[in-house]
């Protein structure tokens, strides 16, 4: 949880950035390949929630690479969202 809780630190488009990163780090080390998309592609059955997952990847995704703004306030939500839904996930892949 260490890694998550240094992640709300940061800005919201950061916190969002981080927790995408942990949650791809975290898939790989459980020996999946590829990239964050490929491996939601093969629809991990570690991911309960696999469309939220997906959801929250491809804001990242619009985060990164495309230059419009966002509302501090929505990416604020988000990074909530997206921290809750990485810390079930770890607790789920600790067990």
């Amino acid at each position: 949880m260490c890694y998550i809780e240094r992640a709300g630190d940061t800005t919201a488009k950061e916190q969002i950035i981080q927790y995408d990163k942990i949650y791809h780090h975290t898939l790989k080390n459980l020996g999946y390949d590829g990239n964050f998309g490929d491996i939601l592609k093969r629809n991990p059955r570690e991911i309960l929630n696999i469309n939220e997952v997906w959801e929250l990847h491809k804001l990242r995704n619009s985060l990164v690479h495309e230059l419009k703004s966002r509302d501090e306030k929505f990416l604020l939500s988000q990074a909530k969202r997206y921290k809750e839904v990485s810390e079930r996930f770890l607790k789920k892949v600790k067990k």
